[in-house]
């Protein structure tokens, strides 16, 4: 939204899109939307659409990432960390991706990876 708020202030100065991303970008870093984003924004600010707020979307609301969900997930996490996705999401009747979306979004967990390396053994005559 802060950013969209930022391409609508440089649209009404007269920049460009291009020197728009390239400003988003100095400021916004890796966390900066696309060339392609701001062009869209630029076509709508064009267009006359002045409002920056996504427009309303049809489709069914998500049910399945509750805050009782969420929080149920986060205590069978809690007391097993080797469940899988799959036992989690038949225990609480919801899908595998939504188990993914609570743990990987909101509870912001990440899959901790291992490498291990073997030691080579050297002969004593070496």
């Amino acid at each position: 939204m802060e950013q969209r708020v930022n391409i609508k202030f440089c649209f009404k100065l007269g920049k460009t899109a291009k020197e728009t991303h390239e400003m988003l970008v100095k400021v916004y870093g890796v966390d900066a939307v696309s060339k392609n984003c701001v062009s869209e924004w630029f076509k709508r600010f064009r267009d006359g659409k002045e409002d920056v707020k996504d427009e309303p979307r049809s489709g069914r609301l998500p049910t399945s990432t509750t805050p009782d969900n969420i929080e149920r997930v986060r205590q069978m996490l809690a007391d097993d960390r080797r469940l899988s996705l799959r036992m989690m999401a038949e225990e609480l009747k919801i899908s595998l991706d939504s188990v993914s979306n609570i743990i990987h979004e909101h509870l912001q967990k990440r899959k901790k990876t291992f490498y291990a390396f073997p030691t080579l053994r050297r002969s004593s005559n070496v």
